[in-house]
């Protein structure tokens, strides 16, 4: 139950919102940073060697898959910052069960219980 007194006593839910948000403002950040077009004249090549214009190239597509897996995180705390709201933190958006408050401490964004996570994998 989302508003469970006993909840409540073992998660401060304006320091999750706090450390939440911060978190989301860090990874707007460095998502800003990965996806930042190379500087003009910073020319990619794909030639027959290996060379700096092909590092760079491999580099961007590490930074692009990094920046993707940034915005799935981005989604799981966007996500629990809307259950703060809604008041349903703590309550899996799968079954509905209570999430226990270890697993929220552990993992703040979480939105799942660890079966349905494990279910969705």
């Amino acid at each position: 139950m989302p508003n469970d007194p006993s909840r409540s006593n073992q998660l401060d839910l304006e320091q999750v919102r706090r450390d939440l948000t911060t978190e989301l403002e860090e990874i707007d950040s460095e998502i800003a940073t990965l996806t930042k077009p190379p500087e003009t004249g910073a020319a990619l090549a794909f030639g027959k060697r290996i060379g700096e214009g092909t590092s760079e190239a491999i580099s961007r597509f590490t930074d692009v898959g990094t920046a993707n897996n940034l915005q799935a995180i981005k989604l799981r705390i966007e996500r629990a910052l809307l259950k703060l709201d809604e008041g349903s933190y703590g309550t899996c958006d799968n079954c509905g069960a209570e999430i226990p408050a270890g697993r929220l401490q552990a993992a703040p964004s979480s939105a799942l219980c660890i079966e349905c996570a494990r279910a969705a994998r």
